[in-house]
């Protein structure tokens, strides 16, 4: 059973695409002693299958365990995806 289930996330692996997404949302903000301010930011990780941006503001992340994550903000949030395989 164990070599069945290597074989066959083996033959997944070579037809889809996985994905790290990482999100930053906003964190608290920090007021300088010089009177500026300064917002942290809160990342957070995602490992999905599937990206669809629908938005600045919007996201659906389909993961690797077929669960749909759906990220909906008020402001426009930052972003990487990088392709990991």
């Amino acid at each position: 059973m164990k070599l069945l289930k290597r074989l066959w996330n083996w033959i997944v692996g070579l037809f889809i695409d996985e994905f790290e997404v990482t999100i930053y949302f906003p964190g608290e903000i920090e007021e300088l002693e010089d009177g500026t301010k300064k917002e942290k930011y809160n990342p957070k990780n995602y490992t999905c299958r599937r990206v669809k941006i629908v938005s600045e503001t919007e996201f659906r992340l389909y993961k690797t365990d077929g669960q749909l994550v759906r990220i909906k903000t008020v402001y426009p949030v930052g972003f990487d995806i990088t392709k990991t395989r």
